[in-house]
This record gives structure tokens, sequence and C-alpha cells, in this order.
């Protein structure tokens, strides 16, 4: 009697079939796929905002270099962090500060009529999650500005 019990036991046993662990392997995968998107995306928009804040900051920190000198010594054209051995005193110190936070960065300052607007603008490149597509830039860099107005 005991024989035919446990072969009666065994027989009502079921189990997983090999179908419905792939089925969940899968949707177990394509779950973490979807968070490791998520926590790179995260990552990346991290280190934009800290490029921005630094961006940020030495634009006001050359506004105030601009206001405690002669603002005139301070205004350029197309200047770029590769060549901040073109600019003189405080403004290539600026530069060169800046060329360690946002390499390949560019910047253009001016003086408004009557000296009384002085204009930062900072560009930099960053790298971008999504593009336009009319923007021509390669998949995953693009670039950002900042400007900053002050009256002197």
């Amino acid at each position: 009697m005991t024989f035919c019990t446990t072969s009666m036991q065994q027989s009502q046993q079921q189990g997983f079939t090999l179908v419905e662990v792939m089925v969940a392997v899968l949707i177990l995968g394509i779950g973490l796929l979807g968070a490791a998107a998520i926590q790179l995306l995260s990552l990346q928009n991290i280190n934009n905002a800290e490029l921005r804040t630094q961006a940020t900051l030495f634009a006001q920190e050359l506004t105030e270099l601009a206001r405690t000198g002669a603002p005139a010594d301070f205004v350029t054209s197309g200047g770029t962090t590769a060549s901040c051995g073109s600019l003189t005193g405080r403004f290539e110190g600026w530069c060169e500060a800046m060329s360690y936070t946002l390499p390949g960065a560019t910047f253009e300052t001016s003086l408004g009529s009557g000296g009384e607007e002085f204009t930062v603008t900072i560009t930099w490149p960053e790298r971008i999650m999504y593009l336009d597509a009319a923007s021509g830039s390669a998949a995953g860099e693009g670039t950002s500005s900042y400007t900053l107005i002050t009256r002197l």
C-alpha cells in the first residue's frame, strides 16, 4: 500500500515548464534593462547639471572681475579654453581655470553702449540623450550655452 500511495503523490506533483521559465527570465531581463537605461539617463543629467552650474559660476566670476577692474579689458569675441594664452592678466587666469572644468568651452564677452551692460556667453559641449533631427550633431553630442547680462 505504501508503494501505491507514493506513486500517486508523485503523479499529482507539477512543476514549471521550460517555456514558463524562459518567459519569466525574458520579462525580468526587460525590466532590468529598463532600470539600467533610467540609471544611465540620470547620470547624464547629473553631469550636465554640474556643467551648467560651473558655467554659471564662471560667468558670474568674469562679471565680477570686469566690475572690479576695467570692463574693456575683459571684452573678447570668440574666445576658447584652448586659446587662453592669447589673453592677459586675470582674464587669462579665469580662462585657464575654466579650461580645467569646462574643456572645449567657448566664451564671448561684450560691453554695451555707454559701458553700462556687460554680457558674458559661455557655450560648452555636453552629452545629451535625445537630439533634434535637424541639429546635425553626432548621436549623444550637443552644446548648451549660458548668457549673463549685468548692469555695471
